[in-house]
């Protein structure tokens, strides 16, 4: 049976008061999935997830088929009580006071979670790193449920399992983070600081639970994470390689950069690959003919905002309607074309139906032979879309043409996850996800850098530059990190076919990324690729991180992905030596 807790509660606990133009929401939406779960708090495996659009003759729609590797989600009833635990680090790893003393800038405590139940004498420790969004709600399902992916790789090795949450979320934080909290407060939120978190964590690791010393010298350590957190075991692996022995990075994009319009790309290939190509089509030609009203026609341009949003919308911006707009892709990366009641697939069936005939549009769309104009009509009428916004963007539009809501959409984020993750994207990472204009254009054209950019500093008005610059420093990102070239030995990178975060990886197809060839042949212990060879593999039908789901909407792949990972990990881990000549060697 499934956990007692209200999945749908659990949903509506992490999307309240999220922003849809950072990674923070995504995180809390790859949570959900890697438990089986859409958005608003469906089983992904269940019927009940088509409850919505009653008006829409579901039974004249396509539907695809959604693979499931079990019926149901359930807890182990394990003996092991897990609770949160803590760890006192410095504010500032790397200063230094007149003393030499570490705390220079004060100390703040970290949280995270440990699991002993598959433990052989001898085994890993597994850190996995819950990266941009408050770890709690869902590090018992890594450590406990038996349809964890990382359960089953740290039960599979006799490892000890640990939940890490990142620096500045959740309640490893130095101070409360809310929409007051001083910009000088987030000095020390960056990635050389969260990595240094893990690194002195390891080497004074122990629980009371095992008798034996379980820090890097004595225990390899793997890490394992997805998205930010993915590339976080690239880095950490590149940093750190006496602390992290290996690493599982999966759809890391470690390319800092500016622009990331090309983000919507994946999302329309994907789209004509799933057979959704009308709808890519019928939402160009809705945005392009949106952009135009929105070009000449002021009041035209007030009208199209209260029609989608309702009374009170008018006043909006041309941008921040884009940022409405642009939310129908919010589950993309998460649930590909699926997301239960706020999933792509519930939009495409409604603008893709002809509300009179039920006739399902051609594979053109309807706005070639109805003009653009019906496909727009048929945008502004779908139920969930004015509710869906509200959810997204923290606001209160009425999406009725005879109630005036708080329909304000230039809002800054009370999110503590968000506003913590806009810091680290406006100073270090970019990621600006605007209009990709050209052939395969999503997104209005209003949603410009520009706009991306505005909206950094409109969560940090008062920041000074010389905390928070103009523009992401992602320049000097990549010089740190290594960007596209980074290829630490003893590490696994997973990516999805369709996923836009892969655009940014190692393993990227656009036209701009370097050339690089994908083996699945696990190097030997301690020897780096090529830059032009990537050891990794490619999940095809995939987007973010499907690999690490077992249940729910899942790939063929995944599995396969993970006995990459897991068949290299036996290899490297027979490599392995204590630092103390009595120590132990691991086997498999």
């Amino acid at each position: 049976m499934r956990s007692s807790t209200s999945i749908a509660a659990l949903a509506l606990a992490l999307l309240q008061g999220t922003n849809a133009l950072n990674g923070a929401m995504q995180r809390k939406f790859n949570q959900l999935a890697d438990m089986g779960y859409n958005p608003d708090g469906t089983p992904m495996d269940s019927p009940s997830a088509d409850i919505d659009n009653r008006s829409i003759d579901i039974a004249s729609l396509k539907s695809l088929k959604i693979a499931s590797t079990a019926d149901d989600v359930s807890i182990t009833a394990a003996a092991e009580v897990i609770t949160p635990e803590y760890v006192e680090l410095p504010i500032d790893n790397f200063a230094k006071d007149k003393h030499q003393a570490v705390s220079y800038q004060g100390t703040f405590f970290n949280r995270y979670w440990v699991s002993t139940s598959g433990y052989k004498a001898g085994g890993p420790v597994f850190i996995y790193d819950a990266g941009e969004a408050d770890a709690e709600p869902n590090a018992l399902f890594r450590l406990q449920n038996e349809t964890s992916f990382f359960k089953q790789i740290v039960d599979q090795f006799g490892g000890v399992g640990i939940v890490w949450e990142h620096r500045y979320y959740g309640n490893s934080t130095p101070g409360p983070i809310d929409i007051n909290t001083p910009p000088e407060t987030f000095e020390f939120l960056s990635t050389e600081q969260s990595l240094a978190d893990v690194d002195r964590f390891a080497k004074q690791f122990s629980t009371k639970k095992i008798n034996a010393t379980l820090t890097p010298d004595k225990a390899p350590w793997v890490f394992v994470g997805g998205s930010y957190p993915g590339m976080r075991a690239a880095f950490v692996r590149n940093k750190y390689p006496d602390t992290i022995y290996a690493s599982y990075a999966a759809s890391a994009p470690v390319q800092a950069s500016v622009d990331q319009s090309f983000y919507f790309d994946p999302v329309w290939r994907g789209m004509i690959a799933k057979g959704f190509g009308n709808c890519s089509q019928d939402i160009q030609a809705a945005v392009r003919y949106m952009d135009k009203i929105m070009d000449t026609d002021q009041r035209g341009a007030a009208k199209l905002k209260e029609q989608f949003l309702g009374l009170g919308a008018a006043n909006n911006s041309h941008a921040t309607f884009a940022d409405a707009l642009s939310s129908i892709f919010n589950t993309w990366q998460s649930y590909g074309i699926e997301g239960g009641s706020m999933g792509l697939r519930r939009f495409c069936d409604w603008i893709e139906t002809d509300p009179e005939s039920k006739a399902l549009a051609p594979k053109e769309g309807w706005a070639k032979s109805k003009g653009a104009s019906f496909t727009v009509g048929r945008w502004a009428t779908w139920p969930l879309f004015a509710g869906n916004v509200n959810s997204y963007l923290d606001t209160n539009c009425s999406g009725k043409q005879n109630v005036t809501g708080d329909c304000d959409l230039d809002r800054r984020s009370e999110d503590p996850a968000s506003i913590s993750w806009t810091w680290q994207y406006c100073t270090q990472w970019g990621y600006f996800q605007s209009a990709n204009l050209g052939p395969q254009q999503l997104i209005s054209k209003y949603n410009s850098l520009q706009h991306q950019h505005d909206i950094c500093h409109r969560q940090f008005p008062t920041a000074s530059r010389a905390l928070f610059p103009d523009w992401p420093n992602v320049v000097r990102t990549n010089a740190v990190f290594g960007g596209w070239s980074i290829r630490p030995s003893n590490t696994y990178w997973s990516n999805g076919e369709f996923d836009p975060w892969r655009t940014l990886s190692p393993a990227s197809a656009e036209p701009f990324a370097p050339k690089v060839k994908l083996t699945q042949t696990p190097p030997k212990c301690g020897v780096k690729t090529s830059k032009n060879e990537l050891f990794g593999f490619l999940l095809g039908d995939a987007e973010h991180c499907f690999d690490f789901r077992t249940t729910g909407v899942t790939v063929a792949d995944g599995a396969v992905s993970r006995g990459i990972f897991t068949g290299a990990l036996k290899g490297w881990l027979g490599c392995w030596k204590p630092k103390a000549a009595n120590g132990y060697k691991w086997r498999a």
